[in-house]
């Protein structure tokens, strides 16, 4: 039976709105903390995206129309909560049938091949959650917007440096919370103390609360109202920064509850752009950190794209931002004992953007800024779009690694020059002597299941293989794990060896499921050699980066919170 999604929609947006919001946010924020593909809570088994279903719920919430606000119920019962996941199901559902066969369908070899790549394009854009780490997006905002500082601050009324440091103390909100209201004390009574002295002193369970100590009177309030850990004054931040700056940043990420026209599941969530949600004039509430944190990169792209005497210097400044940071990923990983060659020329006169050489090893890799447009619905009108995306970023990026590559196949002399008239001439490579050589596409945006599964989409060259093409967050992921772990040059090139046999019979739209495979010894290579093994892979695989990150840290520059990790007593905000 085809599923109606525009009666699906209405009916959850009237569901969600009989709830209170600070108390109905308060449960989606907490239940985020509990996103694990591996061993998920029930509340969000049946869920295929939590994150993004649970802030689908927020925004529904939050542009709901309030009758009457006595009426609003506090909290939600798990039979409610049941009634909502239904529905988010029945309209995933219902996005799912628009690729299905219609009756007056021709179902020929092109319109299996459009569904082929439309449908988990366009699922992976709008079902997957936020997969970098919060450092990630900070570094990016540092690094792209510092240049466009002035016009930034004219703009916003704050500075690049003001926008990372006022979300890192809203960030540091919930773990405060915990160390000052819940997290044991020494001293403190015991729950068993309690309840032996209660006993002792001949009361019976229900006189108990007047005798509560404070510290789980706190337990306890923050049990039934969970929204309390998110919560902050705008006081609180114009003490630190300043009022002005207070109001500046609050105008730009706060939402309240309004009716608005808000409805389906792939339009723009306001939650997404604005997830702080104002109680009164004082009183705020982070609905999820790392959405706070995107929703600041997202505003500062939005608005230097928008400014046509700075636009194309943004766009320039992105690109050079993405080299430097390849170079510097590798080069870590290498232990900065890899040659580097980068924004040179060939004696064809192609310009390249980097080529590492180490130890018989060579990675010709090219850096793609290119944004990923939103794919439609329609697989039609979809693929086109999602072709042409495709063709100016990844294609493209092989193409050009695949100019370099030739030579070291042919065994010809490499000579690089950096002018393209050729009359700088810097080193002659005898590509005889690496006889490992990858091609890798490094992009800024993740492209999902036609970049996991090049196969699809990539016409490589008959004399070549598959290269890898990576996004940047999870190219520097899966390096640091590796560091992390002690694995050398040796061991990424049996990674980048399995990762060219996989082309054609995988099925993941994240990177990182690949990398965690390899790392947890998921693809052996008996199944490699077997053809006509399928490799589906699955979220959890991505575990070990999240258990490393949240007991250790991976290794960022900067990165926040290590002491704090591996004293066992952070929450990771944000389910990441």
């Amino acid at each position: 039976m085809e599923i109606d999604i525009t009666k699906k929609s209405e009916e959850l947006k009237a569901y969600v709105s009989q709830f209170e919001t600070t108390m109905f946010l308060g449960d989606i924020s907490s239940l985020m903390q509990f996103i694990r593909f591996d061993n998920p809570i029930n509340s969000l088994n049946g869920l295929t995206s939590p994150q993004r279903q649970l802030l689908y719920l927020a925004g529904l919430n939050i542009t709901s129309e309030v009758k009457n606000r006595e009426e609003l119920k506090a909290q939600y019962s798990n039979e409610d909560f049941e009634h909502m996941k239904s529905i988010l199901i029945d309209i995933e559902n219902g996005y799912n049938q628009f690729f299905f066969p219609k009756p007056d369908d021709v179902i020929d070899e092109n319109w299996e091949k459009k569904r082929t790549i439309a449908m988990p394009t366009f699922l992976s854009y709008f079902n997957q959650g936020l997969l970098n780490f919060e450092e990630q997006t900070i570094e990016r905002i540092t690094e792209y917007f510092t240049p466009f500082n002035n016009e930034i601050q004219k703009h916003f009324g704050l500075e690049v440096l003001d926008f990372i440091e006022i979300y890192n103390f809203i960030d540091g909100i919930p773990n405060n919370f915990l160390k000052d209201n819940i997290n044991p004390k020494e001293g403190q009574q015991t729950w068993e103390e309690f309840c032996k002295e209660m006993q002792q002193k001949g009361l019976m369970p229900w006189e108990w609360q007047e005798h509560l100590p404070e510290h789980f009177t706190n337990l306890f309030n923050w049990m039934y109202d969970k929204g309390r850990m998110f919560r902050f004054s705008k006081q609180a931040i114009a003490d630190r920064f300043g009022k002005e700056k207070a109001d500046s940043f609050l105008n730009v990420f706060t939402c309240e509850r309004k009716k608005d026209d808000f409805l389906y599941y792939t339009e723009v969530n306001p939650i997404h752009n604005k997830p702080i949600f104002k109680i009164s004039e004082d009183e705020y509430q982070a609905v999820d950190m790392h959405q706070t944190i995107q929703a600041v990169y997202n505003t500062l792209v939005n608005f230097c794209v928008s400014q046509k005497k700075i636009d194309e210097k943004f766009y320039a400044v992105r690109g050079k931002k993405l080299e430097e940071k390849i170079e510097r990923v590798f080069q870590r990983f290498f232990k900065n004992k890899s040659f580097v060659h980068k924004s040179f020329y060939t004696q064809d006169k192609h310009e390249q953007d980097l080529l590492f050489i180490y130890e018989g090893l060579a990675l010709i890799v090219e850096a793609k800024a290119s944004k990923r447009d939103e794919p439609r619905r329609d697989p039609d009108k979809a693929y086109p779009l999602i072709l042409s995306n495709f063709e100016e970023t990844i294609q493209k990026g092989y193409d050009q690694t695949y100019r370099v590559k030739s030579k070291f196949i042919d065994n010809e002399v490499l000579n690089i020059y950096s002018d393209q008239e050729l009359k700088n001439h810097v080193i002659d490579i005898r590509t005889k002597n690496y006889p490992k050589i990858f091609s890798i596409v490094v992009t800024l945006e993740r492209f999902g299941q036609i970049q996991s599964d090049l196969d699809s989409l990539l016409e490589i060259y008959e004399d070549d293989n598959f290269p890898w093409s990576v996004c940047i967050d999870d190219l520097e992921s899966f390096l640091l794990v590796l560091e992390k772990l002690g694995r050398k040059k040796n061991d990424f090139i049996k990674f980048l060896d399995m990762r060219e046999q996989l082309h054609g019979r995988l099925i993941t739209s994240d990177e990182l499921e690949v990398c965690g495979a390899f790392l947890s010894n998921k693809i052996t290579r008996e199944q490699l050699k077997d053809e006509n093994i399928t490799f589906a892979l699955t979220p959890d695989l991505t575990e070990i980066f999240d258990v490393i990150y949240r007991k250790e840290g991976l290794g960022f520059d900067n990165e926040k919170n290590i002491e704090l990790k591996k004293s066992g007593k952070c929450l990771p905000i944000g389910g990441y």
